[in-house]
């Protein structure tokens, strides 16, 4: 059951007579309208601007623009054509009629008002343009949500499935036999790349589900006091495997006491995923530092790696959210791009946007800002 207040509908009425302007306001706000009427017709389009109307009561016969021109130049402006336009009107001749139609009125009301007939006809047609509204918010919502799972599920049959499929085959050839677990590189090889494959399709599945959430508006952003320090030690501690592996040192430059206001789920995610990157694409004894710098009531946050570098045509690709891109690391480790977009989402969601310095055969700095934490007085 849907409780959620509606609001009241607007109308804008433009009528030569002042009394007529009075009298409609007493009749639809009496009615539980809100209303705004002018006899000046240059007004009406000031009127628009500021709020756009449920409906619009146009008199036909005033001295300057008769109502069938002010609604053809109504028509004419694209953010108007959809507003349902009722004419005022004396006469009641079918020419005239017609002539409403044409220029896209929609209803007439004869003066002097019936106010059972007024209120009835507004609400008719306000009342079929919001459903008609629900309708084209509600298919763009399903359509929007049928690419969602089309990319999901691309995403699930492909990328995720490769390193389950590779795992699957090195246990198999254990278990045959085709791998002996007492050779001397068992631990350093196989059961090392059986951990970095896992690895890769568990991070591979939390940015798969952090993403769908998001996409979907089931992300729940809750800013509260955060230690960025301590929660890019945590990071650091989390991609240790890889980070060893390659004799990559990571170096936490971050002041200490660098309080952020923020959602720790999502910071966390952003700080994952970048990290993550900068370790596949740095070479092996490379180096990678993270760095905090207060800028007014923010702190920047920069993950700086000596790595590839990226090509300035694939920054752009990079941070274009309807663009899938992803290269093979300097190992040939594989990735989406996925965590990247999702970085993006998060940080606008936590007030900040995802920037990129970098220079090829030098190395890159990924860099956000978030808002500093302030103690209430």
């Amino acid at each position: 059951m849907n409780n959620q207040p509606v609001d009241k509908p607007y109308v804008l009425a433009v009528d030569d007579e002042q009394l007529n302007i009075e009298l409609l306001k007493f009749i639809l706000e009496r009615n539980d309208f809100e209303y705004q009427g002018t006899n000046d017709d240059d007004y009406f389009f000031t009127l628009l601007e500021e709020k756009l109307p449920d409906l619009i009561l146009l008199d036909v016969i005033m001295p300057r623009i008769d109502g069938f021109e002010l609604c053809q130049k109504l028509k004419s402006y694209s953010e108007y054509r959809n507003i349902p336009v009722i004419f005022l009107t004396g006469k009641v001749n079918i020419k005239d009629k017609v002539k409403g139609f044409e220029v896209g009125g929609i209803d007439y009301v004869t003066k002097p008002f019936n106010e059972q007939e007024l209120i009835a006809r507004i609400q008719t047609h306000v009342e079929l343009v919001r459903a008609k509204n629900q309708i084209e918010k509600q298919a763009e919502n399903l359509r929007q949500s049928n690419i969602l799972k089309d990319r999901m599920f691309s995403i699930i049959g492909h990328d995720l499935r490769s390193p389950l499929s590779a795992a699957k085959l090195k246990m198999d050839f254990i278990m045959r036999g085709i791998i002996d677990p007492k050779a001397d590189n068992f631990i350093d090889g196989t059961v090392y790349e059986l951990l970095k494959t896992m690895d890769e399709a568990l991070n591979l599945l939390q940015n798969l589900l952090g993403w769908a959430k998001s996409e979907s508006d089931q992300i729940q952003i809750i800013p509260e006091k955060l230690d960025v320090l301590d929660l890019v030690e945590q990071t650091f501690r989390l991609l240790k495997l890889g980070s060893e592996h390659k004799k990559i040192e990571l170096i936490n430059n971050v002041p200490k006491d660098s309080w952020v206001f923020a959602d720790m789920n999502t910071v966390k995610t952003v700080l994952r995923n970048l990290l993550s990157n900068a370790i596949k694409f740095t070479p092996i004894e490379g180096t990678i530092k993270v760095n905090g710098l207060f800028n007014n009531s923010h702190l920047t946050i920069e993950i700086e790696d000596n790595g590839q570098g990226i090509p300035p045509e694939d920054i752009n690709k990079i941070l274009n959210p309807n663009e899938h891109f992803s290269k093979l690391g300097t190992e040939k480790e594989p990735g989406t791009g996925l965590g990247l977009i999702l970085c993006q989402n998060f940080i606008e969601k936590n007030g900040g946007s995802l920037n990129i310095r970098s220079e090829v055969g030098k190395g890159s700095v990924f860099y956000f800002n978030l808002p500093l934490y302030q103690e209430e007085v």
